[in-house]
């Protein structure tokens, strides 16, 4: 095993990690109807961009098949969740300093939520 496919293999779990870390929020506060916890979820959004575009560049150097569509998708979908936390977390810190419930981010905790599963959807059916 040469030291760049350990290095890839440490990239995949740690980009695994980073998907857990938004998904595994997204199910447990799907029914909550205010309360969100978005830090999570932001942290593993990172993770996820982060890793994806090194794992990218790790299969390049190697030489391994690289579906570059594929690839153009999942990243845009990666940073359309990145965006999306990002937006949740700044609507709850005013909706917080306006003293109101954060119930309106709601839409956004289902939109990184979907998106995250849509990414893992468009990596395991693209071939």
């Amino acid at each position: 095993m040469t030291a760049l496919e350990i290095i890839r293999l440490i990239l995949l779990v740690i980009h695994l990690v980073g998907l857990a870390a938004i998904i595994g929020p997204y199910i447990l506060q799907n029914r909550r109807k205010s309360g969100f916890e978005f830090q999570t979820m932001l942290v593993g959004s990172i993770v996820q961009v982060v890793s994806g575009v090194l794992l990218i560049a790790v299969r390049k150097t190697e030489e391994l098949a690289v579906i570059d569509a594929k690839m153009g998708v999942k990243l845009g979908i990666a940073l359309l969740v990145l965006a999306a936390a990002i937006i949740a977390i700044v609507r709850q810190r005013r909706l917080a300093a306006a003293g109101k419930s954060d119930a309106p981010v709601l839409p956004l905790l289902h939109t990184v939520g979907i998106l995250a599963i849509a990414n893992v959807i468009v990596a395991v059916v693209w071939r």
